[in-house]
């Protein structure tokens, strides 16, 4: 038989593993969402791009900000925490090289930011936006980078 001790402590164990869990699931629920937002806005832009939609340069600079608005969140978004769990696609890099990840989203936040000043027409969102894109892919590579390829992401995040 066992002791009201042991019971209160397996009880407090189980009571402690799912508040930790919930907090698992909690920001990666949040962190999903910002990408998810953000691969809306990089979704309306790159029919842009492509000719797919007319330009507006008024939506570009609206979704340019969302770009900064939440990849801003994301350093908070990956706390040790969270490594699993969720449907996370996050690589475990993301916590044994945090320097460079943050780093990286510190690069995106400056990409985003100088294409959004020298944005002003058409022909300077056609040379700018490849740079922002190319700074998603920071993260987004399929052998050493921090999130699946930049393609699967968004395949993912468009069927959720």
């Amino acid at each position: 038989m066992l002791g009201r001790g042991t019971v209160a402590a397996v009880v407090a164990l189980a009571l402690g593993a799912t508040l930790l869990h919930a907090q698992n699931l909690e920001v990666i629920k949040q962190r999903r969402g910002v990408m998810r937002t953000i691969g809306k806005a990089a979704d309306l832009n790159w029919k842009m791009f492509k000719g797919e939609a007319p330009f507006e340069l008024a939506k570009v600079q609206d979704r340019l900000k969302t770009y900064q608005e939440q990849a801003s969140k994301l350093k908070t978004l990956f706390p040790p925490d969270s490594k699993s769990g969720g449907d996370t696609d996050a690589k475990p890099s993301i916590w044994t090289a945090r320097p460079e990840f943050e780093k990286q989203v510190d690069s995106f936040l400056a990409t985003v930011k100088a294409a959004a000043g020298d944005i002003k027409d058409e022909a300077s969102f056609k040379s700018e936006y490849p740079k922002i894109v190319k700074g998603c892919g920071g993260c987004h590579k399929p052998d050493d980078g921090f999130a699946p390829r930049l393609a699967d992401s968004f395949k993912k995040l468009n069927q959720e």
